[in-house]
């Protein structure tokens, strides 16, 4: 007979997990200081259109075009990460059937201003940098929602998986916005913005990028 006071082998799989990256690129904080007056300059002849925000202040999505240098460099760093998270599994000889595009858009958000649940259909790669925080460290967090929600809470809203190590696998995830921070996520990942409480406005810079299907060789 087994004995059964004696711990079974046990072995733990983490499937299909959701890739979301902090970048702290090396040039990140020489861009702040451009990046606000474009973006405030636009704000001032612009404004702006209705997307995910509340209260706060959307561009168009041609910041590329109006951006500066420092958007550009922002989108390429952006675009050089995305591609070393990305892979083409039925490309012949390496050499992928996709290049990636790029869309842009900036937000600006005084204390009380957030942006809904939403997702970006369309693109694979969706981004976030933030500009400036507003001043508050407390709240104003990026907020990760599990794909999985809320089909795993209608039958027991408090239950939580678990890992091996007791760390807990709960329905959100929250990331603090810090100037200089670039955050990388599935373009189809629920993901929504608190409203912060600081003395500023938080600026950040949102991109889409785009799995563009290169033309036959």
């Amino acid at each position: 007979m087994a004995d059964w006071n004696l711990a079974p082998r046990q072995t733990v799989h983490h499937l299909f997990a959701t890739p979301v990256i902090e970048v702290w690129p090396a040039q990140g904080k020489t861009w702040l200081g451009a990046l606000r007056d474009r973006v405030l300059a636009r704000r001032a002849e612009d404004p702006g259109i209705a997307r995910s925000n509340i209260n706060g202040w959307h561009s168009d999505t041609r910041m590329l075009e109006w951006g500066g240098d420092a958007a550009i460099e922002l989108a390429r760093e952006t675009l050089a990460v995305c591609a070393r998270y990305t892979s083409d599994v039925s490309a012949a000889q390496g050499q992928s059937r996709y290049e990636m595009g790029m869309e842009m858009w900036a937000n600006v958000s005084p204390a009380s201003a957030s942006n809904q649940m939403h997702c970006h259909p369309g693109s694979f790669w969706s981004a976030s940098f933030y500009v400036d925080d507003g001043g508050c460290t407390e709240d104003g967090f990026f907020v990760a929602q599990d794909p999985r929600f809320p089909s795993i809470r209608m039958n027991a809203p408090d239950l939580v998986y678990q890992d091996e190590t007791g760390t807990k696998q709960m329905s959100q995830h929250r990331i603090r916005p810090e100037p200089g921070k670039l955050v990388i996520f599935p373009s189809w990942m629920m993901h929504s913005v608190r409203p912060h409480k600081g003395p500023r406005e938080r600026i950040s810079i949102a991109m889409n990028v785009l799995a563009l299907p290169t033309a036959p060789q």
